[in-house]
């Protein structure tokens, strides 16, 4: 009787022993379930992130082009106004047109207010 009660013992102490690594089979499966699906989730946000970061790239090197591009037409633009610039002061000294309308004596009216408003420029004549 005491090797059946001894025998009974041993079994339920297995049967415990068994259905507590079930239990932590279970717990492990469940980990894993989660780790899988933090994984997953990782996987997908790290694809967008990989996405978003092409797109980026891909605008700041337009961008980059853009700039370049804007900074030679500023240029070609600043090199057509110093052109200009030079062209019209040419004009100015080499047109007879110009130089003919320069060389024309002022009108009386306007010569007789130069000649009055510049007697004394630094302004000593004026009363207190």
């Amino acid at each position: 009787m005491k090797a059946i009660a001894a025998a009974i013992i041993i079994a339920l102490v297995g049967l415990l022993l068994v259905g507590i690594q079930q239990l932590r089979v279970e717990d492990l499966r469940e980990e894993k379930r989660i780790e899988t699906q933090a994984k997953d989730e990782a996987l997908k946000a790290n694809t967008e992130s990989q996405a978003t970061i092409t797109t980026l790239l891909a605008e700041a090197q337009r961008n980059a082009a853009y700039s370049a591009d804007l900074a030679l037409r500023i240029q070609a633009s600043e090199q057509k106004a110093d052109k200009a610039r030079k062209d019209f002061e040419k004009l100015k000294r080499n047109s007879k047109p110009v130089r003919d309308w320069a060389a024309q004596p002022l009108p009386d009216g306007l010569r007789s207010k130069v000649a009055s408003g510049n007697k004394d420029p630094s302004g000593k004549d004026r009363g207190p």
